[in-house]
């Protein structure tokens, strides 16, 4: 029996007025206290358009008044004039006290095309308002306020009959009723003002912070998230009149009210857009959910192409009826994809601390979005708690609060990680200047060691030399005066030897030279090579000396690498002066792509009287042994063999 009370009462939860028999009289209470009606509100709807207040107090209409089911009436979706059917909702004031009271009925919702406030005595009219609407300039309304403040006087123990008749074309039909005190006009306007200055400045100072974190590290997140903020602020700028009390002009850029549904749209198309990148799907099994997700977004630029279309083209009643019903599907459809994304990332565990973030965050604004989707459906009452925007904007706050906070982490993570690479790189470049100094210093020890070398060799083994080219110069010049026997014969013994030092000078300073010099290509090296050979065996005859060149000869290389091969290029040379008995030597310096070049000598002379293959071939030969030593400490190979003659190569 209990169970049968507690589902009786469940019942009346729900559908609070459809056990009241009577429209009950609604004390005002003293005091500067507001009353908001709920559950005593009666209604009928004015299926002809043709009902007057004459005719509602008439007793077959008044006959026909029931409650609403809904403690705040709601009247669902309309769309076009055709299908929106004028309103009249009845409540019965009384007041208890002996004193006159000046009230407000205020109607909590700015979007009405026709709003009007009649007062009777049950048979009577007392008070017949204006006609009000949201093409109504606030300078001709009596309160100069979004909503829609209609001024009483009700005498001290009055009970008086009052009738609003709603009629709105577009959109969701809520009708919010609230009886104010008029002495607290002032101080409601302050705290409204407020209260919303206070949520958009929040709003305004996670766009600047977001902004901060997407320039600093261009995380295309940030970005999407300064979207959904400005939704979010768009949203509720909108749909609770500041653009129509601040931007009256402005709300008539698009035909039939389409400027209200835009920020609306575009808020959960936004999230959605957020949660594609925040829940990524895109490279997980569930990849289908992502693309089902852009199928939706591609929806959301067909609802909005849709309202900016009425601009330019007519659209028929059924085709505006057909859209609009289309327009509050996917209107409505990124909420369950991002209810998706959230599910799928906590069950498949891709995203599971971002999911929760998200979840909590969102799961207020969420939870009152779907239950006034019920409530526009008219499958679930309308209950006070739900029309109000203020508790829609204090669960945005909590939202835009716990994603900031999140994202807020997000980029100390990120900022952390950026440090540990910069200071990782920064070690790596260290590291390498080192190396570099190192390597600086060693060079810089090699010039040193270079520069005593090549010092020691001039002052010491050229100044030697030259000591010796004088002192035979004097001799010859001696010998030529006394008459010795074969002095003549003497004399020339003794310049040949003068010109074989000239020559040993001549060859210390190729050595100096290559010493010097830092580095060469390999077009330098030829040029040596040329000068050499003219120099020393172009007056050779019957001896003819052919220099080849076969590649790009502007491949470096290090001195040691020139004067080695210079080195292993002379002995070559004198092998073949000594011993090859040759016409012809050809000289050929090939320069290959991957960096390597080869040098070859090779003449038409006698060739080899052994081979080089035999064991200890090359031991014998001391100017053989060192250009196979050189070779080798180039990091190269070395060969000779016969070929019509004999052919030297050396390939590094």
């Amino acid at each position: 029996m209990a169970s049968l009370y507690r589902f009786i009462a469940f019942l009346g939860l729900l559908f609070p007025s459809f056990v009241r028999a009577d429209q009950p009289v609604i004390p005002i209470p003293s005091g500067n206290q507001s009353l908001m009606l709920d559950h005593d509100l009666w209604f009928i709807q004015d299926t002809t358009h043709q009902l007057t207040i004459d005719a509602v107090l008439g007793p077959e209409t008044a006959a026909r008044f029931r409650p609403h089911p809904s403690p705040i009436p709601n009247f669902g979706y309309t769309s076009g004039n055709q299908h929106a059917y004028p309103a009249w909702l009845r409540f019965k004031l009384q007041n208890p006290s002996n004193q006159v009271q000046a009230l407000f009925c205020e109607i909590d919702f700015f979007a009405f095309d026709e709003l009007q406030l009649y007062i009777t005595d049950g048979q009577q009219v007392l008070y017949t308002s204006p006609v009000y609407g949201w093409k109504t300039p606030l300078t001709q309304k009596m309160v100069y306020h979004r909503n829609f403040w209609f001024p009483f006087t009700l005498p001290a123990g009055m009970e008086v009959t009052c009738y609003v008749r709603a009629l709105k074309s577009r959109g969701v039909q809520v009708v919010p009723i609230t009886i104010r005190p008029q002495a607290i006009l002032d101080t409601f306007v302050l705290q409204d003002y407020a209260f919303w200055g206070g949520i958009f400045a929040v709003f305004l100072f996670v766009t600047v912070i977001s902004l901060f974190f997407y320039l600093t590290t261009f995380d295309r997140i940030y970005g999407k998230y300064i979207l959904c903020v400005l939704g979010l602020g768009g949203y509720f700028f909108i749909n609770d009149g500041f653009l129509y009390q601040f931007f009256f002009e402005e709300q008539f850029r698009m035909p039939n009210r389409n400027v209200y549904f835009v920020f609306p749209l575009m808020l959960f198309f936004f999230q959605l857009l957020f949660v594609r990148s925040f829940l990524s799907l895109e490279k997980t099994p569930s990849r289908l959910w992502h693309r089902i997700a852009t199928v939706a977004l591609v929806g959301g630029i067909f609802c909005l192409t849709s309202l900016l279309a009425e601009w330019v083209l007519y659209v028929p009643p059924a085709v505006e009826q057909a859209l609009m019903r289309l327009f509050i599907v996917f209107y409505w459809l990124p909420m369950p994809l991002i209810w998706a994304f959230i599910v799928i990332n906590l069950i498949q565990k891709y995203r599971v601390q971002e999911a929760w973030l998200y979840l909590v965050a969102v799961s207020p604004f969420y939870v009152l979005n779907f239950l006034i989707i019920l409530c526009n459906l008219r499958l679930f009452p309308t209950y006070a708690f739900l029309e109000s925007y203020e508790n829609y904007a204090l669960a945005a706050l909590f939202e835009v609060v716990v994603l900031t906070f999140g994202l807020a982490y997000r980029y100390k993570l990120i900022r952390d990680r950026n440090e540990l690479l910069s200071d990782e790189r920064n070690q790596q470049q260290r590291l390498v200047y080192e190396a570099h100094v190192q390597a600086l210093q060693l060079k810089n020890d090699s010039l040193q060691e270079k520069e005593r070398i090549a010092r020691d060799l001039h002052d010491n083994v050229g100044a030697q030399l030259s000591f010796i080219v004088n002192s035979l110069q004097q001799i010859g010049r001696q010998a030529e005066k006394q008459p010795v026997p074969n002095t003549y014969q003497l004399a020339t013994q003794l310049r040949s030897i003068v010109d074989y030092t000239r020559e040993a000078i001549k060859m210390l300073r190729d050595t100096i030279w290559a010493i010097h010099q830092e580095s060469f290509t390999l077009d330098e090296f030829e040029e040596r090579i040329n000068h050499y050979v003219g120099r020393y065996f172009q007056q050779l005859e019957p001896l003819q000396v052919t220099i080849q060149t076969e590649g790009q000869l502007s491949q470096p290389l290090t001195s040691v690498q020139a004067l080695n091969m210079f080195r292993i290029l002379q002995e070559a040379l004198h092998n073949v002066v000594k011993h090859a008995h040759a016409t012809e030597v050809t000289v050929l310096l090939q320069a290959k792509e991957d960096g390597s070049f080869q040098l070859s000598v090779s003449d038409n002379g006698t060739g080899l009287s052994w081979k080089p293959t035999d064991e200890g071939s090359l031991d014998n030969h001391y100017g053989l042994r060192n250009m196979k030593k050189r070779a080798e400490e180039l990091g190269g190979q070395f060969r000779i063999y016969s070929d019509h003659g004999t052919v030297v190569e050396v390939a590094v």
